[in-house]
């Protein structure tokens, strides 16, 4: 669903007539003729002709601002709650909703980068998340004191999880993602974004260009993750179940994009129990446990990005979806990738 740029495009332009304001030659003639039939009554035209100039201005002032704020309001209801800045704050609730959203996708970048800092330093990918999210060294050890038992292993990086999504909001940085699909976008990124960006290096439908962003982001990842056994290590198999079902394509209408990150939404549980399982299974070595424990970190945080990418393509109307065909089948933890 695109839409578009807010507040500062939404303006109508200025070349344009307002509906239900005579255009400018109808203002002419019709002010010629007043001021004429002012000369027949003997009254005077000048004054005359000015104070009806004033009030044509007034009306085509009064009708841009309606359409301006009609704009505004179609706005809003491209996003709930965008919507309810809009009705709470007026104008100025939609600019700080939009600025807050584009704030989310800054923050979620540069998150990733001190990340990928943290960990070329040596550190493991879910320390590196806690020291990025602002935690010191002392919490960290503090969250490891737990870690006596297999059901405290896995609360703690529950713990963790939840504690990084609610101090960084990282998940907002993908809540957009249905601006990264449907035809409308498609043409805002190759026949907008791209020229543009090659040309000036800014995109003119910014908000597409995020989100788009966000989706490619977020792709890798998933075939990152998913497209691994347990230990993290790569498999081809799964790589390849991964891109059947991977929405890549601008194109692609966000109902079919909202079926397909479901569909992996629910191979991400699928994968984060049965990791808890091996965590917890008596015959995984210690050394297995600790590779499962990073898998799960990085799993939970996944599934974090993937319900707010579903909850934002998820259809706003009542409609029929075919039920998601989950390519991987649920059940007890086995061995079957512990040696791939």
């Amino acid at each position: 669903m695109s839409r578009g740029i807010p507040t500062q495009n939404l303006q109508m332009p200025t070349t344009q007539q307002p509906t239900g304001v005579p255009s400018t030659r109808q203002q002419q003639v019709g002010l010629a003729l007043s001021a004429l039939s002012d000369v027949f009554a003997r009254r005077d035209p000048i004054a005359g002709t000015m104070q009806r100039q004033a009030m044509l201005q007034a009306q085509q002032r009064q009708e841009q601002e309606r359409q301006r704020q009609k704009k505004l309001q179609d706005y809003a209801k491209t996003n709930p709650s965008f919507g309810k800045m809009y009705e709470l704050f007026g104008e100025k609730g939609l600019q700080q909703a939009y600025l807050r959203q584009q704030e989310s996708l800054e923050n979620e970048q540069a998150r990733i980068s001190q990340i990928n800092s943290f960990m070329d330093a040596g550190i493991s990918y879910e320390d590196a998340n806690l020291l990025a999210a602002g935690l010191s060294v002392e919490d960290i050890k503090l969250l490891r004191k737990e870690d006596t038992t297999a059901q405290n292993v896995i609360d703690t990086v529950n713990t963790e999880v939840e504690q990084i999504a609610d101090e960084t909001k990282y998940p907002n940085a993908y809540s957009n993602l249905d601006e990264a699909f449907g035809p409308q976008d498609a043409i805002q990124e190759n026949l907008l974004n791209k020229p543009f960006r090659f040309l000036f290096g800014a995109d003119p439908a910014g908000e597409t260009g995020a989100a788009i962003r966000s989706r490619n982001s977020l792709n890798l990842e998933i075939k990152a993750i998913l497209a691994a056994d347990y230990t993290g290590k790569p498999s081809n198999l799964l790589l390849q179940e991964i891109e059947k079902v991977l929405p890549t394509q601008t194109a692609t209408s966000e109902k079919d994009a909202y079926e397909k990150y479901l569909n992996l939404l629910q191979r991400t549980r699928s994968r984060a129990k049965n990791l808890e399982q091996g965590i917890k299974s008596e015959i995984t070595s210690n050394a297995d446990k600790e590779k499962y424990r990073e898998q799960l970190f990085k799993t939970r945080e996944l599934e974090k990005k993937l319900d707010a990418a579903v909850e934002s393509l998820k259809p706003t109307e009542k409609e029929t979806l075919k039920p998601p065909v989950d390519i991987v089948s649920e059940g007890k933890y086995t061995s079957l990738y512990k040696n791939g």
